[in-house]
């Protein structure tokens, strides 16, 4: 009668031991999770201040709220290879070109 206990307390030692493994497991991954989206949440709330910043930096920041996004919009809706190339390479002159007098200002 002592080889079925020994077996029985054999058993559920691993099963202990697996539903620990599996806990940390969870816990690990939770963990993991949550980092990224933290990570996001960042990522997003730098990218918004950079928007925010191009806004000025473009001098749009007079424009009203609806003629802002409805510009953009506009652009997005009417972009193809040749208008977003035309218009990168006119925004990065324009930024170049800001930095530079910027620069002369200090």
């Amino acid at each position: 009668m002592t080889a079925p206990n020994q077996y029985h307390d054999r058993i559920q030692r691993a099963t202990q031991q697996l539903a620990q493994l599996q806990a940390r497991e969870l816990l690990a991954s939770q963990r993991r999770d949550s980092k990224a989206k933290r990570k996001a949440k960042m990522e997003e709330a730098r990218r918004r201040a950079r928007v925010a910043e191009l806004t000025f930096l473009a001098g749009a920041q007079s424009l009203d709220d609806a003629e802002l996004v409805g510009v953009l919009r506009q652009h997005i809706q009417n972009r193809n290879g040749q208008l977003r190339q035309l218009t990168c390479e006119v925004g990065a002159a324009w930024m170049t070109g800001s930095s530079s007098r910027s620069d002369t200002r200090h």
